[in-house]
């Protein structure tokens, strides 16, 4: 599974279920919207409690042209890993829901006549990216979604400083926590983002007390003789398609991204996003991929073995 950005809710997707209606606003928390989608099921509805043994249910986001432009990376994204289907016109958007063409119009006509109202059944009152009068000419980008656990807010109990704190609430000697193993940091319900924010805040803060012996500086010859320049960095080689192509694994992994070359071996099972979104693109030019998703600024921690000269 691929965690969806919240972004595509917020710039007007639409979730509609198996019925081809929608169950909730859109712009709910995360938490909110998964326990509409988990109350389809008739025994989630009246416990509260999901049973692990039925099946997870599915839905569908569908975006208009308009919607899409908001969160262009992210559609672009998800459209090349083929998460996303790029659909014309209501009666396609049916047939790839396989629901009656009068079913999916009558919701969509329902949405516009809300946010023509300023307000629809669930209390949403914020629409952007609404599908455009003519149905029959709108361009969509709709997926199949589902509920996911991506993030756990439970964990230690640590204070401002990121000691951890034993059952009494008192500081245990020595140990330190930060990022998710931590909880309560973010209340009952953490905002999109401040996963990331917490591991840079509190790893910082127990990063600066922890004592660390610092790494042996290495100079060049001519620094430590107090004489000339340092030295210039070696000129980057050039390789070729056919080069580029062989290394084209995950155990044997390059990568060329805005004309340059790099040796991502050893980090494609460090990438947060998983290991695919980096070997699909083994022995080939990830440019497109990575601008979709990445600023250029990232590069900076990676060292480029040549450059790409495509023959």
């Amino acid at each position: 599974k691929i965690l969806a950005g919240e972004l595509m809710r917020g710039v007007g997707g639409i979730l509609m279920n198996h019925e081809g209606e929608r169950f909730c606003n859109e712009l709910g928390t995360r938490a909110y919207v998964v326990d509409k989608m988990f109350g389809h099921d008739p025994q989630y509805a009246k416990t509260k409690t999901w049973n692990v043994d039925s099946e997870i249910p599915t839905f569908s986001l569908v975006l208009s042209a308009s919607a899409a432009e908001g969160a262009q990376k992210h559609v672009d994204h998800y459209l090349n890993k083929g998460l996303l289907t790029r659909i014309d016109g209501l009666d396609a958007l049916a047939n790839w829901m396989k629901l009656p063409v009068a079913k999916v119009k009558a919701s969509l006509l329902e949405y516009q006549r809300d946010a023509k109202k300023g307000k629809d059944a669930w209390g949403k009152v914020t629409f952007n990216g609404v599908p455009q009068k003519d149905l029959s000419s709108e361009v969509f980008y709709a997926g199949k979604i589902t509920p996911v656990l991506h993030y756990c807010m439970g964990g230690l109990t640590i204070d401002k400083d990121g000691n951890v704190l034993n059952e009494n609430n008192e500081i245990i000697p020595g140990l330190h926590a930060a990022g998710e193993v931590s909880g309560g940091v973010h209340g009952d319900n953490r905002l999109g983002g401040n996963s990331l924010l917490e591991c840079t805040v509190f790893g910082t803060i127990v990063g600066r007390k922890i004592p660390i012996r610092p790494r042996n500086s290495i100079q060049s010859n001519n620094l430590q003789q107090g004489g000339g320049a340092a030295d210039k960095p070696a000129e980057l080689r050039n390789i070729s398609t056919d080069e580029l192509q062989q290394h084209n694994t995950g155990d044997d992994c390059w990568v060329s991204i805005h004309g340059l070359v790099y040796d991502l071996t050893d980090f494609v099972d460090e990438h947060p996003a998983g290991p695919e979104s980096i070997t699909e693109l083994a022995g080939k030019d990830g440019t497109e991929e990575f601008q979709a998703v990445h600023g250029e600024n990232i590069l900076e921690d990676f060292d480029p073995i040549g450059t790409f000269v495509p023959v």
